[in-house]
């Protein structure tokens, strides 16, 4: 499932409709595409979720099976390199190291040779911490494992032994496993000499090939795209395709080339709106503005707060500016002067700057008005974006790692941002964003101070920070190593973080780390707390949404609802709410219809139960669930009245339930039999009848 069909405003419970979010504008061309066809943005929500921040897919598998639509993704407009051939031979050995610079496209390269290899979709992803020596497949389906970014420490542990043991359980296996690991000297002279297993250098293919393989993709002919490069200025190409670019860049470049062919943005700017410069010009831009708070502010809330509408960014370059308190003025007023303070320009003036000349001298604009959908209703809004691509990443990475006196303020008004419709969410991915530019052993002390907060929003943000900073696969070993700690302790507000935390982009990474992590939380305290039930619930029906992880997340509740305490009532309270959803949205309806007839024999007979009939069980057993179950389910019967497949399995449902006529089953047909024409309530109707009779005939008895 896509993240941004997440609620995540009920899942971090934060009040707003928000996406996963990223810096990463390889998605960004492929959303796009869909215009060349007809289609639509996929990015275009609520919470200034689109563009160069964002992406309609943002999670990457980094632990389980990866779904089939991220390796058809990786295909697509996939260009060769050099080296492709060889490296797809040598998997034939079971296993190949895969080195090169990030923006290579070191990951797209390795789902395709495993692909490739393979002939099939049973690839599975491999934590970058993982320990090889003792790593053994969990499954017998898989035939491919990737380890994205596997430690240079987890590289140096291994000795040939070790690696020949790999090697044999791989082979049991029938899998092939690509790991991808820095291309620093000592790694690489490892490999080549102790290991005899000299890496793959994983060079880019030339830019030119990346953008006609992309632009093919998307023009779906060679004649298309011929004439979308005639139709740009002459020049152009030769002096944006330079050596060394990057796929990730080239693929950048061709989603501006579409934007020109579609009319969208005029082909003459292309140059300006590519992010290739923004590290050396963001800088430049901060010394330009070196002496205007005013402008300082706004450019900083432009680079939070991009895609958002303008008056959001005002308001919070506004409030940046009186938290500052005179920190962005870059000289306090001369001595002597005061006499002369009625000659000053007045702060309380209200047709100071336009905000049009202040964006501009920001290198910022207002784009298309735009119409998005909040909880339950529209609204126009006019985005603010910078004219160049990754601008706002470059001016914060800058400013992070450059201005240590700039980190404090930045942190407190991270902090202080309200949560109302997206801005939270942003400043939570921020405040990861800004972990991942730190270094040594107190890279997350801004997101940690957060953990032990009172205010359930900085436990909020504490998660979505963690989330954002665990796609760097060298801090991801700490957010884990605090979590597992943090999920034992008797600190409520740390073990609320750790779930919340799993209904981020680090639990839909790596789902059956988040299961694990989950159940600590709930089971290792018997403090009955309310607020940890809660988030971890949230967390449960996060990961559901993802439909690769659901039969997982399904045995895992299964196995909690037969703990007691506050594990079975979690997991009951969770498939209450997972059936809500199933009754009034067509995906997971038709998923869990289709999961309750799966026990159906050809004959129409019922055989072993599934997973699912017998949590929905328990959940009306349960005293705490009770209620939302039989609400969800008794919305589900309205529903089924005009879905024929939905009516079939709401009747089996019922079928399968009757056997069980007591507790809150009984007092659920109590309430089926009332609607005398919908699905169930005949055989519920049946159901009591046959119990009443047999009450009565003990009765007379």
């Amino acid at each position: 499932m896509n993240p941004s069909d997440i609620d995540w405003a009920e899942l971090l419970g934060g009040g707003e409709q928000v996406n996963v979010q990223v810096w990463n504008l390889s998605r960004s061309f492929l959303s796009l595409a869909g215009t060349v066809h007809g289609g639509q943005h996929v990015d275009n929500h609520e919470g200034g979720a689109s563009g160069p921040w964002a992406s309609g897919s943002a999670v990457e598998r980094r632990e389980g099976d990866i779904p089939a639509d991220s390796i058809l993704l990786a295909g697509q407009g996939f260009a060769e390199p050099v080296w492709y051939p060889s490296a797809l031979a040598r998997l034939d050995s079971r296993l190949l190291f895969l080195t090169g610079s990030a923006g290579s496209g070191r990951r797209t390269a390795a789902l395709n040779l495993l692909h490739r290899h393979t002939g099939g979709f049973a690839l599975r992803a491999v934590d970058s911490d993982v320990d090889l020596a003792t790593w053994t497949a969990t499954t017998d389906t898989a035939r491919g494992y990737l380890v994205d970014g596997l430690l240079e420490t987890r590289v140096l542990a291994l000795d040939a032994l070790a690696l020949d043991s790999l090697r044999a359980r791989l082979r049991d296996a029938d899998a092939r496993m690509v790991l991808i690991t820095t291309d620093a000297p000592h790694v690489v002279a490892h490999l080549r000499g102790l290991l005899d297993r000299p890496p793959v250098h994983a060079v880019p293919p030339p830019p030119r090939d990346v953008l006609t393989a992309q632009l093919t993709s998307v023009l779906l002919s060679s004649e298309r795209t011929d004439a979308a490069l005639a139709g740009l200025p002459p020049g152009l190409l030769d002096d944006i395709l330079t050596p060394g670019l990057g796929p990730a860049q080239v693929v950048e470049i061709a989603g501006e080339v579409v934007r020109a062919v579609t009319g969208e943005a005029p082909a003459a700017g292309i140059r300006e709106r590519l992010s290739i410069h923004a590290d050396d010009h963001a800088p430049q831009m901060l010394r330009r503005l070196h002496d205007s708070p005013d402008d300082l502010a706004l450019l900083l809330a432009t680079c939070v707060f991009e895609q958002f509408d303008q008056t959001v960014v005002e308001d919070e370059a506004r409030r940046l500016k009186e938290l500052a308190d005179g920190r962005l003025d870059s000289d306090s007023a001369p001595d002597g002067q005061e006499a002369e303070a009625d000659r000053r320009p007045n702060p309380a003036f209200v047709l100071r700057r336009s905000l049009k000349d202040r964006l501009e001298a920001i290198e910022a604009c207002r784009t298309q008005p735009e119409v998005r959908q909040a909880s339950a209703y529209g609204c126009t809004v006019v985005p603010v974006a910078f004219t160049r691509h990754l601008q706002g990443r470059a001016v914060l990475k800058h400013v992070w790692e450059e201005h240590h006196d700039a980190r404090g303020l930045l942190v407190e008004w991270l902090r202080q941002t309200p949560e109302s419709h997206g801005r939270g969410a942003r400043a939570g991915f921020v405040l990861g964003q800004l972990a991942r530019w730190s270094s040594g052993h107190q890279a997350l002390r801004p997101v940690e101070q957060f953990v032990d907060s009172d205010r359930p929003a900085d436990w909020r943000m504490a998660a979505r920070a963690l989330g954002a900073a665990s796609a760097d696969p060298v801090l991801v070993g700490a957010i884990k190593s605090r979590l597992r700690g943090w999920s034992g302790t008797a600190g409520e507000s740390r073990r609320c973080t750790v779930a919340l935390t799993c209904a981020t982009e680090f639990g839909l990474a790596r789902p059956e780390t988040a299961l694990k992590l989950l159940h600590a939380t709930v089971t290792t305290r018997a403090d009955d707390s309310a607020a940890v039930e809660s988030a971890t619930r949230r967390a449960l029906v996060t990961l559901f949404a993802e439909t690769t992880v659901r039969p997982r997340v399904l045995s895992a509740l299964d196995r909690w609802a037969g703990e007691a305490g506050a594990a079975r009532r979690t997991a009951c309270a969770a498939v209450a709410q997972m059936v809500k959803a199933a009754a009034t949205i067509r995906e997971p309806g038709k998923w869990w219809s289709d999961h309750l007839l799966t026990d159906r024999t050809p004959d129409g007979n019922p055989s072993a139960s599934p997973v699912g009939l017998t949590l929905i069980r328990r959940a009306l057993m349960e005293q705490t669930s009770y209620a939302s179950m039989r609400d969800a389910l008794l919305v589900w019967q309205d529903r089924a009245v005009g879905d024929p497949h939905g009516a079939l399995a709401f009747e089996h449902l019922v079928h399968r339930l009757a056997p069980h006529l007591h507790g809150g089953v009984f007092r659920l047909f109590t309430d089926l039999e009332c609607a005398v024409s919908a699905p169930g309530a005949e055989r519920a109707a049946r159901a009591l009848a046959e119990w009443r009779q047999g009450v009565s005939q003990r009765g007379r008895a």
